[in-house]
This record gives C-alpha cells, sequence and structure tokens, in this order.
C-alpha cells in the first residue's frame, strides 16, 4: 500500500495525487508559480477575485484556505468581489500595478459571465500588464442543478473576443489552465476557462507528468497595456485584437497542438468535432455502440482552429461531420464556415440532422445514452451496438411503484423558517435559500424567483396592474449587499406597497457559507435603507437597533408574527431585517470551535401525540422525524441536527422539554466495544474486479449526511491500493438535504474519466437512503443481471413529508421489492443503519461509515480494508469512532447474530407501559380482568402484546370499570369477526379505541411528567449534570392569549397531586371538563363506540376490508386542543359518510337476498 497525505494534492510534483476540481485550479496557481520559479526572472503574483457561485461555490473556500500557502512563493491576494461587475473591474485594475507581474483570477457562475461583457470588453482592449495576464473562470450548470436557469457563457465570452478553454476533465484543469495564463501572458488578450458542473465537481487520480506545460509561442509579440480606453482611441485597440490577436490566438493553440484528433486510424466518410464535457460523452456513446470514428476534439472551442478543422476533414476523407456540443450550436456554426468550399465534405449536421428535425439537444446537459441513440443510425455500427441499445430500451421502460421525491429543505433552525406566517400572503422569492420555497414541498410558496437582487424590481413592474396591493419580498443579506439596492429604489420611486424581508444571517448559505462580500452591521444597513428612501424599517432579533431614527421598530424573535402583521398594514416600500444567524453556519463554527449549545429541546416520547402541529410551526423543520412506537408514529428531535431555536415549542402540545446542562457538561457520546481488524473475517469473494477493466460504484443519498466525504474517502482508500479513480459527483443544492449523487468509477490500468454512467453500468449500487435508492432516476443506473445493491433501510422524511407529516410513509419492504427488480437481489444487503448507529455511538453521523463497512464485507468494493481505513484516517474526523463504524458494518454482514447480541433488544418498553403494568400488577381485579380478557379475545400473537398494554396503560390512566368497557367492545368485535374468520378488525379498534379513552387531558399529562421515564431519558443522553423545564400552556394562560411558561422540577409535586384527582375526569366538579376540546374528547368516546356497534352490525364477508378502513380512521385523531377539534371534525364527517353508504349497501344485499 503507497503512503498518502493530505498535503500531497498540492506539495507532490512528481508522481499521482488525487484532486477534485477546485482542488485542481488552486493547484493550477501553485503550478504555475513552479513554472515561473524554473523559466521566469521571477514569479509573479496572483490576485484572485469573483462572486462564489455553483458550480464554482467552493473554489474561493478553497483559496483562503490554502493562502499561506500560495504565499510562499510570491505575493498571492484573495478578495471576496461585492459581485460579479465590481470583481471583473478589479482584474483589469490590478494590471495598472507598476511591477506589471500580475495574474489575475476572475471567478464566477455563467449568469455572471453573461453580466460582465462591458467590463470584459474593455479589459480585452486594454490589455495585460507588461508580465502579467487575466483569466476568467467561468462555471457553467447546464443541467440548472443548482441554478435558477441553465446558463453559458460561450456567447458572452465570444462577444468580447476572449479565448475560451474547455476542459473535458479534471487533469486538463491544470494542462489548459497553465496554456490560458500563458496565452494572455504572452498576447495581452483575456482568456477564459469554460468550466462544467461534472468536472468542478468530480475528482480524479491524475499523473503529474500529464499537467505539465512547456508553452511554444508562435513569434514574439511586443504587447501593450492601454490605461485609457476612451473614444476614438479605442479603435485602433479593436483594430489589433480582431485583426491580429485572434488569429495569433490560433496560431498558439495549433502550436501547442491543444486540439487532438482521436481513433484517426478508423478512416471512413464520417467524423466527429466535439469539446469539453462533450468528449467524454462522445467516448462513452462510442464504447457502448462498440464503434470508433475519427474525432477532433476542440479543447479550445473559440476562436476556432480553421486550419485543424479542415485539415481534420481532408485527411480523413470525411464526407459527413457531425458536430456534438451542449448547449449548441456555438461551435458548429464556427465548424460550417471553417468547411465552407472544402471538397468532399457534403455536409455538417448538429443542432439539427439531414431534415431540419432536432438531433443533438441545444438545452440542457446532453448524456452519453442520448448520443449513442441518436447517432447510432449513422454510424457504421454492427450487432453489439443493436444489443446495446435494445437493453438501453428495456432499462427505460421498466416501471415502478410511487416513491416520495427528496427535495431540498431548510435546514434546522433557518432563519426563513421564522419568517413563516405571511399573513396568507405569497412573497417574491429571491436567489438563495428562500429560493427552496418554490418547490412543491413547501406550497409553491412564492410568486416568482428573479435575477440575484431583483425581486423588488419584478414587483414594481406588476404592482400598476395590480392595484399596488402590498406583497412581501424575500431577499438575503448577500444579495442585498451583491445587487439588492437597486430593487429597493425601483420600489421606493415607484410607490409600490412592498416590504423587504431582509433576512440577515450573516452567509450566502447556498455556495459554501462565505461571508457576504461588503457585508455591513444591522445598524449601518438600518441607516443605508432609510437614506434610500424606505419609509419604515423593523429589526427582529435579540439585539436591537439603537440608533435615533424615529421610524426603525424593534422586536424581538418571538413577536415576529407581530411585526410581519403590523408592516402589512404600512403604505409605501418598508423593510423588516430578521438578525438571525444562518443555523448551518452557526453549528459548522460551534463544531469548529468544540462549541456547545447552551439548551437542547426535546419531545417526550410518552406525550407526543404525532400530529404533527410542531412541523407545521417550524415549516417542516429538518431536525424532526418521526419514530414509529406501540402507540403509532411519534416525533423527536435529532439533536445533531438542531439549531435550539425553538420554533417548533409553538407547537400547540405539551410534549416539549428543554435541558439546561451544567458547565462542562454535553451531550453523551460513546464508543462501543473495540472491534479488532483481525477479529472479522475476510469480505466475500472480488475476483470480478479481476475479470473487469473498469469497476463502477453509484452511490445516492442526501446532502448533509457524508455521501461526498464517504466518495472521497473511497478515491483516497483506492489510490493507496495502487488504483485510478474518477468520480463525478453530482450535488446541486445538496447541502439542503436535497438529492447527492456520487458516482465513481476504478481501474487497475487505466485512467477512467466519465461525467455521466451510461444506465446499466453499477456494478455496486450503493443507497444510503432508502428513498433515493427506489427512485426511477436512479435505478436506471442499475441492472438486474450486474448490479448489487447495499442500502440503508431508515426511513428519513423527506420536505414534503416533514411539511406536510399526515402524508404516509411506503414500506420499507416495498421499497426493498423496487431496488430487487433493478439488481441482483439474493446478494443485496439492506441494513438499518440509523439504528445501529444509535445504539452504537449515540449518534447518526457514522450511519454512512457503518454502511460503508457493510458493502466492503459484503465483496461490493475493489479495495482493502487497511486502505479504507486508512482514508479514513486521512480525512482527520473523529477517526477513531469512524474505523470502528466501519468494522461494526462489516460485523453486521459478517456476524449478525454477533451484532444483535451486542446491541440487544430492538425497542424498548415506554415508560407509561411499565408504569400500568406496575399498578395493574397490584390489584387482583385489575389483573383478572386483562388475563380473562387475553384469554377470551384470543388475538393472533402479533397483536396479542399491545392489547395487554392498552388494557394496563386503561386502568392506570382511570380505573378498572374504564379498562372494562374497553375490552367488552373488543369482545363484541372479535366475535363479530369469528364468524368470518376474520381478526383484523379487533386489532384496529383496540388501537383507535385506546387512543381515544385514554385522551391526553390535565390528569393524563400530570401522570406521565411525573411517572413516565422521559425525564430519565434525558438525563442519559448527558454526561453531567443538567436542569430540565418543561413547556405547558394551562387552560387559564391559553384563555388570556398567554404563550407558554417554562416550569422545573418542582412541577413534579403538583403534578402528582393532580394525577391522583383523575376521578373527577368527566364528573360535574372536574375543573378542566367545562373545556371545549375536553368535551369534544368525552364525546368521541362515545361516538367511536356508536361507529363500532354499527359497524358490527353491518360487518360480513364482503365488506370486512372497508369497516377494517372505516375503524382505523379515528387513528387520524391527534394532538391537543384546536388541532385535535379540527382533526375531530374532518375524521367524523368521513366516517359519517363512509358509514351511511355501507349502511346502504346492507340493507341494498338485504333486499336483494329476501
Amino acid at each position: 500500500m503507497e503512503s498518502v497525505a493530505w498535503t500531497d494534492r498540492y506539495a507532490r510534483e512528481d508522481g499521482s495525487v488525487f484532486l477534485t476540481g477546485m482542488q485542481a485550479l488552486v493547484r493550477l496557481i501553485i503550478d504555475k508559480q513552479r513554472y515561473d520559479q524554473t523559466h521566469a526572472e521571477s514569479v509573479n503574483q496572483t490576485f484572485i477575485t469573483g462572486y462564489e457561485g455553483s458550480p464554482l461555490g467552493g473554489f474561493d473556500l478553497e483559496v483562503v484556505g490554502q493562502l499561506e500557502m500560495l504565499n510562499e512563493r510570491a505575493r498571492t491576494i484573495h478578495e471576496f468581489g461585492i459581485n460579479e461587475k465590481t470583481a471583473a473591474s478589479a482584474i483589469l485594475g490590478s494590471q495598472y500595478a507598476d511591477s506589471g507581474d500580475v495574474d489575475a483570477f476572475w471567478y464566477g457562475k455563467a449568469h455572471g459571465t453573461q453580466w460582465i461583457p462591458d467590463e470584459t470588453w474593455l479589459a480585452n482592449l486594454a490589455g495585460t500588464g507588461r508580465r502579467g495576464s487575466m483569466v476568467l473562470l467561468c462555471g457553467e450548470d447546464h443541467r440548472s442543478k443548482s441554478s435558477v436557469s441553465p446558463g453559458t457563457s460561450d456567447w458572452a465570452l465570444r462577444s468580447s473576443f476572449v479565448p475560451i478553454f474547455y476542459p473535458s476533465s479534471v487533469s486538463e484543469i491544470i494542462e489548459l489552465g497553465l496554456h490560458a495564463i500563458h496565452l494572455s501572458r504572452w498576447l495581452g488578450v483575456v482568456t477564459a476557462m469554460k468550466l462544467v458542473t461534472p468536472v468542478c465537481d468530480g475528482g480524479s487520480t491524475l499523473d503529474l507528468t500529464t499537467t505539465k506545460v512547456q508553452p511554444r509561442l508562435p513569434e514574439p509579440y511586443n504587447k501593450r497595456f492601454h490605461p485609457i480606453v476612451m473614444a476614438l482611441g479605442a479603435l485602433p485597440m479593436q483594430q489589433e485584437l480582431v485583426e491580429t490577436k485572434v488569429p495569433l490566438v490560433e496560431a498558439y493553440v495549433r502550436g501547442n497542438n491543444l486540439n487532438r484528433v482521436h481513433w484517426s486510424d478508423t478512416g471512413g466518410p464520417t467524423g466527429i468535432i466535439t469539446s469539453g464535457k462533450s468528449f467524454t460523452d462522445v467516448e462513452q456513446a462510442l464504447a457502448l455502440l462498440d464503434v470508433r470514428v475519427p474525432t477532433l476534439q476542440l479543447r479550445v472551442s473559440w476562436p476556432l482552429d480553421r486550419q485543424a478543422i479542415r485539415s481534420f476533414a481532408t485527411d480523413h476523407g470525411l464526407e459527413t461531420i457531425y458536430v456534438v456540443e451542449e448547449p449548441g450550436p456555438f461551435i458548429e456554426e464556427g465548424v460550417k464556415a471553417a468547411l465552407l468550399g472544402v471538397d468532399g465534405v457534403r455536409a455538417v449536421y448538429g443542432e439539427r440532422d439531414e431534415s431540419g428535425a432536432p438531433l443533438i439537444p441545444s438545452y440542457g446537459e446532453v448524456d452519453p445514452e442520448i448520443l449513442a441513440q441518436r447517432l447510432a443510425t449513422r454510424l457504421r455500427t454492427g450487432v453489439n451496438a443493436s444489443a446495446a441499445l435494445a437493453r438501453l430500451d428495456q432499462i427505460e421502460d421498466r416501471s415502478f411503484g410511487p416513491v416520495p421525491r427528496v427535495t431540498p429543505m431548510s435546514c434546522g433552525g433557518c432563519p426563513y423558517n421564522t419568517f413563516r406566517d405571511l399573513q396568507g400572503e405569497k412573497p417574491g422569492g429571491a436567489i438563495g435559500c428562500s429560493s427552496i420555497r418554490a418547490i412543491g414541498a413547501y406550497d409553491h410558496g412564492v410568486r416568482y424567483i428573479p435575477t440575484m437582487g431583483a425581486g423588488g424590481s419584478i414587483y414594481s413592474g406588476t404592482a400598476p396592474f395590480n392595484g399596488n396591493r402590498h406583497i412581501y419580498q424575500y431577499l438575503g443579506d448577500g444579495s442585498y449587499f451583491h445587487s439588492g439596492r437597486g430593487a429597493i429604489q425601483s420600489c421606493v420611486q415607484g410607490g409600490v406597497n412592498i416590504t423587504f424581508l431582509l433576512l440577515y444571517n450573516g452567509a450566502v448559505a447556498l455556495t459554501g457559507g462565505q461571508q457576504p462580500g461588503g457585508q455591513r452591521s444591522v445598524s449601518e444597513v438600518v441607516e443605508e435603507l432609510l437614506s434610500l428612501g424606505v419609509g419604515r424599517v423593523g429589526v427582529v432579533g435579540e439585539t436591537p437597533y439603537r440608533g435615533r431614527a424615529s421610524n426603525v421598530h424593534n422586536y424581538s424573535l418571538d413577536k415576529h408574527p407581530q411585526a410581519l402583521s403590523d408592516f402589512k398594514q404600512l403604505s409605501g416600500t418598508t423593510a423588516l431585517i430578521l438578525d438571525k444567524e444562518c443555523a448551518t453556519e452557526k453549528g459548522r463554527r460551534n463544531r469548529r470551535h468544540g462549541i456547545t449549545p447552551s439548551q437542547h429541546v426535546f419531545i417526550d416520547e410518552e406525550i407526543c401525540e404525532g400530529c404533527g402541529d410542531c412541523y407545521r410551526q417550524s415549516e417542516g423543520c429538518a431536525a424532526l422525524y418521526r419514530v414509529p412506537t406501540p402507540f403509532g408514529d411519534k416525533t423527536q428531535i435529532r439533536q445533531s441536527s438542531c439549531d435550539q431555536d425553538g420554533l417548533c415549542v409553538d407547537g400547540e402540545c405539551p410534549s416539549f422539554a428543554r435541558v439546561v446542562p451544567a458547565t462542562g457538561t454535553t451531550l453523551r457520546r460513546h464508543l462501543p466495544a473495540e472491534l479488532l481488524d483481525e477479529t472479522l473475517p475476510s469480505p466475500r469473494s472480488r475476483s470480478w474486479f479481476q475479470e473487469r477493466e473498469i469497476y463502477t460504484l453509484y452511490s445516492v443519498g442526501r446532502g448533509g449526511t457524508g455521501v461526498v466525504t464517504i466518495s472521497h474517502v473511497l478515491a483516497y482508500a483506492a489510490m493507496l491500493d495502487g488504483l485510478h479513480v474518477y468520480l463525478a459527483n453530482n450535488t446541486g443544492l445538496a447541502q439542503k438535504g436535497g438529492p447527492v449523487e456520487a458516482p465513481i468509477q476504478f481501474s487497475r490500468t487505466h485512467q477512467p474519466v466519465f461525467h455521466r454512467l451510461v444506465p446499466g453500468a453499477a456494478d455496486l449500487y450503493l443507497g444510503f437512503d432508502l428513498f433515493r435508492a427506489a427512485e426511477p432516476g436512479n435505478l436506471r443506473y442499475a441492472d438486474v443481471e450486474r448490479s448489487v445493491a447495499v442500502v440503508s433501510t431508515t426511513r428519513i422524511p423527506t420536505a414534503e413529508q416533514n411539511r406536510h407529516p399526515e402524508a404516509s410513509f411506503p414500506e420499507p419492504d416495498a421499497l426493498r421489492d423496487i431496488i430487487d427488480a433493478c439488481t441482483r437481489s439474493e446478494e443485496g444487503v439492506f441494513l438499518d443503519t440509523y439504528w445501529m448507529a444509535e445504539r452504537l455511538f449515540g449518534d447518526t453521523l457514522f450511519a454512512n461509515v457503518i454502511l460503508l463497512g457493510a458493502t466492503f464485507q459484503s465483496g461490493g468494493l475493489p479495495i482493502s480494508a487497511e486502505a479504507i481505513e486508512a482514508g479514513l484516517e486521512l480525512n482527520g474526523k473523529q477517526t477513531e469512532a469512524n474505523i470502528q463504524a466501519f468494522r461494526w458494518g462489516r460485523l453486521a454482514v459478517a456476524d449478525p447474530e454477533r451484532l444483535e447480541e451486542a446491541l440487544g433488544p430492538l425497542t424498548s418498553t415506554p415508560g407509561d407501559v411499565k408504569e400500568a403494568q406496575r399498578q395493574a400488577l397490584e390489584q387482583g381485579e385489575a389483573r383478572e380482568l386483562h388475563d380473562r380478557a387475553l384469554a377470551d379475545l384470543n388475538v393472533d400473537e402479533q397483536d396479542a402484546p399491545l392489547v395487554s398494554r392498552c388494557i394496563r396503560h386503561l386502568v392506570s390512566y382511570q380505573d378498572v370499570s374504564w379498562a372494562r368497557k374497553y375490552v367488552d367492545t373488543l369482545k363484541m368485535v372479535r366475535a363479530a369477526e369469528s364468524d368470518h374468520q376474520h381478526q383484523g378488525l379487533t386489532a384496529v379498534v383496540g388501537r383507535s379505541l385506546h387512543r381515544l379513552m385514554t385522551y391526553k387531558d390535565e390528569y393524563e399529562i400530570a401522570r406521565l411528567l411525573v411517572w413516565g421515564d422521559a425525564q430519565q431519558k434525558m438525563k442519559n443522553q448527558f454526561d453531567g449534570k443538567i436542569r430540565i423545564e418543561r413547556f405547558l400552556h394551562p387552560p387559564v394562560l391559553r384563555w388570556l392569549g398567554i404563550s407558554k411558561m417554562r416550569v422545573g422540577a418542582w412541577v413534579r409535586w403538583p403534578m402528582a397531586l393532580l394525577y391522583r384527582m383523575r376521578w373527577l375526569r368527566g364528573r360535574r366538579l372536574d375543573p378542566f371538563g367545562r373545556m371545549a376540546c375536553r368535551r369534544v374528547e368525552r364525546e368521541l368516546v362515545d361516538w367511536y363506540l356508536d361507529v363500532v356497534r354499527r359497524l358490527v352490525s353491518v360487518l360480513d364477508p364482503t365488506n370486512l376490508d372497508a369497516c377494517v378502513e372505516l375503524a382505523s380512521a379515528a387513528e387520524e385523531i391527534r394532538g391537543f386542543e384546536q388541532v385535535k377539534v379540527e382533526a375531530a371534525n374532518k375524521v367524523r364527517q368521513q366516517v359519517a359518510v363512509q358509514m351511511r353508504s355501507l349502511e346502504v349497501e346492507r340493507t341494498a344485499g338485504g333486499s336483494t337476498a329476501r
């Protein structure tokens, strides 16, 4: 096994390294410094600026992290740009330096490139300093995975006469980037690199000898820098650029052999011209079709080397040429112009085919299988191609059952969740986290998504035509400092009735959490808004504005509904600032500095009704999740995801508790018993890898869970084992819980390169998330004869399910069947990794590493355990725990019995059940009722434990008489069912009736607060002393409109007394009995008993399933106070309709029988 260190990626000068796309850009800067050290009189200085945006969202952070190293050879400066335009002007400004030796780099996404042609045109006319250069790094998201719209830079760059270098792989970023620098230094032109998402998000092992550049300059050129570009004086500069420099660019490209011909020995009348990512797609498509044709790879896509294009056509005797690009027709137009009049070439096709119909899609990304299908009939293909296309058709024709769609969601504690109740208005959206609210899971909750910073400007054009109705307009602080001031001014000028909801969270959260460029304090922003003419400003936060302005109002965070209501009534342009830090960045910072939360919010599982009101109050907070219990699904809070903002506490529910740790007390972290590598058996045979030239892994999951980290660990591990690796992570809005795909290819013989897999290509199908693993769009990469699936079965709610908790989860077995139908089912591995992680480590963060261990042990990885563990060590985070998680995952496959013995029972008995059992056993009458009921009911083994628990619970809830009422009802149902050899109705009635008879009134809450085991469970989660506070909402406070009150441990004594007064429940002296909700709860018991009696009267073999469904409707009556009343009204109406239908059918059936 080779020796590898993290620092190798930048420090090594020879051999192999692993680099991501962003790291390759940093390596480019280092390598140009190394070149200067050996070939120039001095090392050029470096200036880097731009605006973060996918797919270059992490470039600035990578640069900042390496600034110390970059400054070792020569001065290197990075500035966060205010926006793309100011940054573009700044790189031109760097060329004015007296030293004349600055290499300047601008970075931004395609939408930013389209915003700066004025600046790039000026820079191209001015030229570069004496030894300086200007290079644009232009990120492009053709699939629009994390952009408002797909974008490309080609036309904007060509309009400014900027040469475009287009790398097709991670290694070409360095090689072509060095050429872009040298060309700019020599000729004085601005150059650009077109960087598409798959290349930027990708990663590769690469041989450093392939990235070294020795530029060959066609001729000496005496470039000049023009500090003043103005009026008639600019015309000679334009003439020099167009007539002299552009032809010299072509000469440089030709002289350095930058454009490459592949498969030149195949001959034939047909050829392909392509560029960048599309070259790799063409390569895969031809491999799929088992055919080779001459292919010209244009690594400089503008200006085109016309001589090379003509030579390619004539040297290979080509009659027909297909131009493959995305999106086109950019290169195609130049190719046609270059080949005009060339003998022998009859046609050039690209965007359109022979008949003028669409051929190569000119939108989005073009995947290899699309090219194979479109080009197959136009190339000389054989039987292998026909078989491959038929296999593609079989995969695409698969049908699947419904699978929940995983979409991005707001992080736990997101400030946008605070501004959640907008008085029934649908606000204007914005670039950034508020754009998530445009998806279906958030009820398409915004009117529009503007370009960056322009939201208010859009509505200033709408207002004159809709009566100038008031709206709210989202505006993040990043967008405000970028360009949002202009939108506010346009609204002020137009007298628009609009309230800007300016979220001051201190981070550009969608692109890596950078601090916004040009950030100012809240007080300064307030003053600035007033100076722009904003009529009134409100500040919602813990730190009030303390300036002198009279038209500024302060609100505490818990008064945000009042702030929204107040500002809705105002006319003109106003602004509400929410001063609340980005929850994700706050969590990262705290973890980085070892800061633990000062409080933790918990949900008492025994009190929770699973009604979902906490989800609604917190806008579907990502930290909430459902857990199955004997009494139905309950809600819990995942502490590792919780920001502790407490929005969920606003739910109409007394189950919430706040834990305040003493100084030094933290959440308990524990390691399981140490597993030694030598105690684990060898994995299943991996001989198949020796038979394959390339081994393909396709993994899927959700953002923020470590899927990309796992792929990088595997990449380093593979390099340690001497393998070549290429990965093509597809992340988009992943860090917001969105979809992540991380395909990887390994090879022992050569360096693989790909951007999108061909359907059916996966040897290993690795699902870190069950829903994502069952998605048809992912399963298209699995093959029933080739792919082995390893999948986590944990039920993780989607954004839709968190926002609408009444939505049901598909059964895991049903989703497994979908996966099994597309993979080698007999070899599949399915594990509940979250449950294992919680039991072993007390933290779900280790779930993915556990699945990695299971994957290895199943024989699914062509890498040694030693290398994988070394990769985990290189990652440097909780190394010991991660290695143990990997080994316990191996044990789950190698010896499941040993694992179960170590973990113990899957579930524990809830505290309220334990208490009920204890009390029931102390009372002879209760014991007799319980034992006789189980004997008389004769329910099956699966339902007997639940019925037993229900009876005992009813005794402790009220008394034996109350439990007997329950038992008598079940006996009636059981007797009716026995006549039809059926048991399902008894089980359903048992669950539903128990829920209604044990409604959680003040007496029951008192019992659970005193004798439930939630208190102990909370203590067990900490390693020291804690203080527990409960959030209660007594009737008097509710009647007075006062929010919940916090109570401490002292409340246990009055609660114990209150529980002993439960004999008052439902009687005239019951102090709580006259409340509307309590009256409804008592009525519900009688109502449901009547429903059951009516069901028994109509029960027959033809309507058993319908009766079971109707009886189960009562399970939807959950919650507290108004939440429960509304649920009850809805269910009672539904049941009334269904019951009438059943009775009519029964009556009609009886009449027919007579």
